[in-house]
């Protein structure tokens, strides 16, 4: 059985006002455009370099040439995991269009140098020195673009915009690659084949480093914290959903590290060439973005910790056909499609966790970023090690023979371990147990929640009543969606059988109205900071009073908009006050009573402000910092109570924020009253409003 039923898109689904205005601010269009340009040429080295190893060990066993590749690869991931601090320091110290300049210049000198020296150690050495390079400018591009626009609300959109410049770049470098491969293939000999790419990067280089050059001075800004990636792994997570988050994580780029591993080696065995691997390259980048894209928005009503799993599992099937199948027409389709579960895979638990606008070194979002580095390094340098170590064979099949490469043979063993972390993580992070996976994946592609059958049987004529009540507050700052989530779910939970109540703070009795006028009039004026504290307090000890502890005695479901958490927020990390002493104001307020379950949605203080239609009250026209820091509390509690919490970004549709909310409330209620109740008894529950 199956209920259907998509809420309509929230207004976190379409920018905030203004962020099309970017296009129209000219430093920021001309700086976009040479950074792409230099993002392009540091994409293009990874695959012109590698040829180049290559190249220069056609001529030797397969062994050494998956060995001088691997390394190729590992070197250029190496500076990212072990010196990434280092870049960041170099970044926040030195002038930034200065820091540009030198980096582009010094990369272009190196680039330039493999082909004219031509020995394997020194390309070894530069694959090495131009990642080293790209440390420090990778922090400085970030925080260029965002620096060069005046407007603070359209700043989001300028961080977001350079880290698509950053990343973006891929899929065009890789194509352009495939199409230089096969120019040299017409034009030069073989020997020197893979220089034409290298010349290609080093002259983006010399563009990019001269526009900048040429350029106006790059505003100071504040660059993005670059994080240790070793140290936060030997941390951990955090969280016990981010540890089964990372091991899916790391399943998915284990799957993509080893087709870029081996992807030189593969198609060389295919007869591909260089111009097959840039294409392998390009499906595979492609696919990646395509996965990124669709992650969050395929399957919509299906889990997603279910689909992540699933979507490693099917990177990993794909990897075993790109093994097996000796056709590299087959072999590229199957990298794009293992892109776009490897993608979606990432989307989805980054989604889970991440904040696009919370410090880079938050956690646990860089873990899973450092997760994903570590797990490529470790499959650039494992796979080739094994392609050459287990070799060519040859299987005697009758009249014909099956060349099994040690290429297939490596991303064979690299598949079983993804689909092994797939299992592994799907397991641990399965937010349907008890629902069957089948039935639940063809009503998704229906657009509907799969109910199994046995629970739309009749249920009780009355909503079900029990010794005690949940109570689940919804979090967060202005204008992030705290009040439709609430009514949703208290929608969502009544439509299965139960009672439910919601309610709100300040002001869900007669005497918190009162309250609420004068905490929240802009014309109250001199109210002291503990006076504050103290009204909310006394206006909570009235709602739980009146309102909370009757409700649950009886066994309903409260849900609340705002709880003892947005005093701690506000008037603890708002207003600079001892938040313990807030804390046992109002422990003391309210008996003690816990929700059960405390959602919070979170967003960037102006994009909440920027969705309110009403004038500001008193506490909404508090300066951009105080609500920055009410934001910082709000993660802080989450942080040291993470079993309690369910954070989410409130950008997102509203939608997706609606299933996983429904998802996790699922999990607290200890007898849910089956889907089908309403049918099966023509009865109503009950809901009130406070």
């Amino acid at each position: 059985m199956t209920r259907t039923g998509a809420p309509r898109p929230h207004p976190a689904a379409t920018p905030p006002p203004g962020v099309s205005s970017l296009s129209s601010i000219r430093p920021f269009r001309r700086l976009r455009t040479v950074l792409s340009l230099s993002s392009l040429a540091q994409w293009l080295g990874v695959p012109a370099v590698t040829a180049m190893a290559a190249m220069l060990t056609r001529d030797d066993d397969a062994a050494t040439r998956a060995q001088a590749i691997g390394g190729t690869l590992a070197l250029m991931l190496l500076p990212a995991v072990l010196l990434a601090p280092l870049g960041g320091l170099l970044a926040a110290r030195v002038d930034r269009r200065l820091m540009l300049i030198i980096a582009d210049v010094l990369r272009l000198v190196v680039v330039l140098t493999v082909p004219l020296v031509g020995s394997l150690p020194w390309t070894l050495a530069a694959a090495f020195l131009v990642s080293l390079l790209s440390l420090p400018w990778v922090p400085a591009a970030r925080a260029s673009l965002p620096a060069v626009v005046p407007d603070e609300e359209l700043r989001p959109g300028a961080r977001r915009a350079a880290t698509r410049v950053v990343y973006g770049p891929a899929p065009a470098a890789a194509l352009l690659f495939a199409v230089l491969a096969l120019i040299a293939d017409g034009t030069l000999g073989s020997g020197d084949r893979a220089d034409l790419a290298l010349y290609v990067t080093s002259g983006l280089f010399l563009v990019a480093a001269a526009a900048v050059a040429i350029g106006g001075e790059i505003p100071f800004g504040a660059a993005p914290a670059a994080v240790a990636p070793l140290k936060l792994i030997f941390q951990g997570p955090g969280t016990a959903a981010a540890r089964g988050l990372g091991l899916a994580i790391g399943g998915a780029s284990l799957t993509a590290g080893a087709v870029l591993a081996v992807a030189r080696l593969h198609t060389g065995e295919l007869g591909g060439g260089d111009a097959g691997y840039g294409t392998v390259l390009t499906a595979l980048t492609v696919g990646l973005g395509f996965g990124l894209f669709l992650g969050p928005r395929a399957l919509v009503p299906f889990s997603r910790r279910r689909l992540l799993g699933l979507a490693v599992i099917a990177a990993a099937l794909v990897l075993v056909v790109l093994a097996l199948v000796q056709n590299l027409v087959v072999v590229v389709f199957m990298a794009a499609f293992l892109g776009v579960f490897a993608g979606a895979a990432w989307s989805n638990a980054t989604a889970a966790v991440n904040d696009p606008d919370a410090p880079e070194d938050t956690r646990p979002s860089a873990y899973l970023r450092s997760v994903a580095l570590v797990t490529v390094l470790v499959g650039v340098v494992a796979v080739p090690l094994i392609a050459g170590a287990l070799g060519s064979h040859r299987v005697d099949l009758g009249d014909d023979g099956y060349d099994f490469p040690g290429s297939s043979a490596a991303l064979l063993i690299a598949a079983v371990a993804a689909v092994l972390c797939g299992l592994f993580a799907y397991r641990r992070l399965d937010d349907r147990r008890g629902i069957p996976l089948v039935p639940d994946l063809r009503a998704a592609l229906r657009g509907e929640i799969y109910t199994p059958a046995e629970q739309a049987v009749a249920a009780p004529q009355q909503p079900v009543h029990r010794d005690r009540g949940v109570f689940i507050a919804f979090e967060g700052g202005e204008g992030a969606g705290k009040t439709t989530q609430a009514r949703l779910a208290a929608i969502w939970l009544r439509d299965h059988g139960y009672d439910v109540i919601t309610t709100h703070e300040p002001g869900a009795t007669k005497i918190g109205m009162r309250l609420r006028a004068m905490l929240l009039d802009r014309d109250t004026t001199g109210l002291s900071d503990r006076g504050e504290t103290l009204l909310y307090a006394a206006d909570r000890a009235d709602h739980v009073a009146n309102v909370i502890k009757p409700a649950m005695d009886r066994g309903a479901i409260v849900v609340s908009d705002r709880y003892v958490d947005s005093s701690l927020a506000y008037q603890g990390f708002g207003r600079r006050q001892a938040v313990e002493d807030i804390a046992r104001v109002n422990a003391w307020a309210t008996g003690g009573l816990v929700p059960d379950l405390t959602v919070l949605l979170e967003i960037p203080p102006q994009a909440g402000l920027n969705r309110l239609s009403a004038p500001a009250d008193r506490i909404e026209s508090e300066s951009q910092d105080f609500h920055e820091r009410v934001r910082a509390g709000f993660r802080a509690l989450a942080e040291a109570d993470p079993d309690r919490y369910l954070i989410l970004d409130a950008s997102r549709p509203q939608n997706e924020i609606t299933r996983e909310i429904q998802y996790r409330i699922h999990e607290i209620l200890p007898d849910p009253i089956p889907a089908g109740t309403e049918d099966a008894t023509s009865t109503f529950p009950v809901i009130t409003d406070y």
